[in-house]
């Protein structure tokens, strides 16, 4: 990924962070990744995961967890 398209990436997360609407349609808190049911719909390390941060692990750790939360169908594939 370029080093533009990666920061583009980078604030968009942050961006998602920020909201209170999860991926699946549900409401979160702010700086929490997703709802609370999402959140926990994840395997242990994937959720511990999602405490790195943006720029330090964080990517991956999302990316992982939108595949899980993907294959268990709590939210739609892009």
């Amino acid at each position: 990924m370029a080093t533009s398209e990666h920061r583009q990436h980078q604030r968009a997360l942050v961006a998602e962070l920020q909201g209170t609407a999860c991926r699946c349609g549900a409401s979160k808190k702010a700086k929490q990744t997703f709802c609370r049911a999402c959140y926990f719909a994840l395997p242990k390390g994937q959720r511990e995961a999602l405490y790195h941060r943006v720029g330090n692990g964080y990517e991956a750790a999302y990316a992982a967890a939108i595949l899980t939360l993907t294959e268990k169908g709590r939210i739609a594939q892009d």
